[in-house]
């Protein structure tokens, strides 16, 4: 079997597994590049020095705009590479695994970009201009209220929400299970207003044609009416996930719950909320000395 082949294969087990569109098309993206460079290579011909030269070229190390890549972002095909040679393993197609060489980078990652209280204030009651403000104004106050996840987002139908339970049904999270996120009677209103007498299986979020936004869509949407709010960091949807989990923590004190409302399997992923009230009182203490 050729590399080519084989990551066609592995796409679609992942795929078939449960895993999230975006984990999948975030490894597509990466195997991809590794394709370009030895897609027509046998798997059982490629050896740690194959790897090792992949690892070197100018499609790893520099983006298409020419600057280096972090190490972040490097460390991504490490991860891939070795996610697919261990499927490899797993089906018997390969006798040794040759990432064992490929060593993921430590770096120092970036605190996640949150709005302030006041930040979310501009924000939610700035009157936004356009057909679609209306739309835009919900689908910011959804996100800042639910801690939903971009993907989450954007595959939801007006029949997900359960407005008597004051839920919000995933259907499709990460790992494929659906699971129920409470929401508060603001937004259940909002929504109310919004979705009006829209068929159940309509998108929650729709464009003038009455298909689903897209995730670039909205990633579009969210810094565009940033922009117009006049705040001026860049915020991304993933920002407004990281505000609702922040809000909630400083509310709360509470990892393990925080944990459980951004439904993480791992409580290291969710320690960040709590090192950065540690970095806030950290500043505090400084200031007070």
């Amino acid at each position: 079997m050729i590399i080519t082949e084989a990551v066609d294969q592995f796409l679609a087990d992942l795929a078939s597994d449960g895993r999230s569109p975006h984990t999948v098309a975030a490894y597509r993206r990466d195997l991809k590049v590794f394709i370009r460079f030895a897609g027509d290579t046998i798997i059982t011909d490629v050896t740690p020095a194959v790897l090792t030269a992949f690892m070197a070229t100018q499609g790893v190390q520099v983006r298409p705009c020419g600057a280096s890549r972090a190490k972040a972002s490097i460390n991504r095909y490490r991860v891939s590479l070795k996610a697919l040679f261990a499927w490899c393993g797993d089906r018997w197609l390969i006798e040794r695994n040759p990432t064992s060489i490929l060593k993921c980078r430590r770096h120092r990652a970036l605190p996640p970009e949150i709005l302030t209280k006041a930040e979310v204030a501009m924000l939610t009651e700035f009157s936004f201009g356009g057909k679609w403000a209306e739309r835009d104004r919900t689908l910011i106050q959804f996100m800042l209220a639910t801690g939903c996840r971009l993907g989450e987002t954007v595959t939801l139908s007006v029949g997900d929400i359960d407005f008597e339970r004051s839920r919000v049904i995933l259907r499709n999270p990460k790992g494929g299970e659906p699971e129920t996120v409470p929401m508060t009677r603001v937004i259940l209103d909002q929504l109310c207003v919004t979705t009006g007498d829209t068929e159940l299986t309509h998108p929650l979020f729709r464009t003038g044609t009455g298909n689903r936004l897209s995730c670039r869509q909205v990633q579009r949407i969210v810094a565009r009416r940033c922009i117009e709010a006049g705040i001026k960091k860049t915020i991304t949807p993933h920002s407004l996930r990281h505000t609702f989990a922040t809000k909630l923590y400083n509310q709360t004190g509470d990892i393990r719950l925080v944990q459980v409302a951004l439904r993480h399997e791992s409580i290291a992923t969710t320690q960040t909320y709590a090192q950065l009230d540690h970095s806030r009182l950290q500043t505090a203490l400084g200031a007070n000395s």
